[in-house]
């Protein structure tokens, strides 16, 4: 297990590079109450050769100057290869605000340990034709964050999934993935949401890969309204191809429960797929945290996946 020396670790990110992975996180100092950690949060990075033993480098991002669009935390981002170098795409929130508005905001680097904020910030904002605004979210929030981009080829372009919310619909099922696209990761299109299945509250830090010749579409929810396992955990839909239509397969979670959320999953050179997670409560209900060491990925040929061993 990875925990960064005196800090909390929740929601992560990697790219690779050189046969290393470079994991960044999110991160608050453990003299806070866990529940306090979000509106502290900086992006902690890492790099392993092996997804076991990780070695700290220095934080990669954190919030700007006083009156600054991100000035009172950093939350779930992205990063990609773009052009010379990386690009990152990472949420931010205010203290003008109050912390109710998220946005998305772009970062660049040539060496993923020296990061530049992009002087357009935020690049990216919820469209209220489609999503909800703060005044009519449950929370009083506006949820416009944890981006995950990839670019597509045949269109030279960029899309980017967005945790988001309906601008109407049942409250408790009118969680969402946006839909932006952008030529250049600074002017962004914002489109009616790529996937919509109308049961979670929210669709947290998701992934899209592809595997087998099907789209396979990762997301971590926690459903304010549910009770017992299936209001936490990580699914996974399935489709043929990357537009949809995405369908649960079996059960259709790869984690399941509150100890353990935001599954990701890696790619090995190998050709081995693996996952990552981090630790989420104890038994007791406690905030946990930190990066849990991987387990095998199995790929049925119905296309469900499933997680070996089943983390505990």
């Amino acid at each position: 297990m990875y925990q960064p020396e005196g800090h909390h670790l929740w929601d992560f990110w990697f790219v690779w590079n050189r046969g290393a992975c470079h994991l960044f996180y999110l991160q608050a100092p453990k003299s806070l109450p866990p529940d306090e950690r979000h509106w502290s949060a900086t992006v902690g990075h890492a790099i392993s050769h092996d997804l076991v033993r990780w070695a700290p480098q220095r934080t990669a991002l954190e919030p700007g100057p006083p009156g600054a669009w991100d000035d009172l935390a950093i939350w779930t981002g992205h990063v990609i290869r773009h052009g010379e170098g990386f690009a990152m795409l990472y949420t931010g929130i205010n203290r003008a605000e109050r912390g109710r508005v998220q946005r998305i905001g772009l970062a660049t680097s040539v060496d993923l340990q020296h990061w530049a904020k992009h002087p357009d910030n935020p690049v990216l904002e919820a469209d209220l034709r489609w999503y909800e605004a703060e005044d009519a979210s449950p929370l009083g929030t506006r949820a416009w964050r944890d981006p995950f981009v990839f670019p597509v080829p045949h269109e030279g372009r960029y899309r980017a999934l967005i945790t988001a919310r309906l601008a109407d619909g049942p409250l408790d099922r009118r969680g969402c993935l946006a839909l932006a696209r952008s030529a250049d990761l600074v002017e962004w299109t914002v489109e009616p949401p790529f996937y919509a299945p109308g049961e979670f509250f929210h669709l947290e830090i998701p992934q899209l890969i592809t595997h087998g010749g099907r789209s396979v579409l990762i997301f971590s929810v926690e459903n304010p309204a549910n009770e017992g396992d299936d209001a936490v955990g990580t699914c996974f839909r399935v489709a043929e191809h990357v537009t949809g239509a995405y369908r649960a397969v079996g059960h259709g979670w790869l984690l399941k429960g509150p100890l353990a959320y935001g599954a990701k999953l890696v790619s090995r050179d190998d050709g081995r797929w693996q996952a990552l997670y981090w630790r989420y409560r104890d038994a007791s209900g406690r905030f946990r945290g930190g990066l849990a060491d991987p387990v095998d990925v199995r790929f049925r040929d119905d296309g469900a996946v499933h997680l070996i061993p089943p983390p505990a």
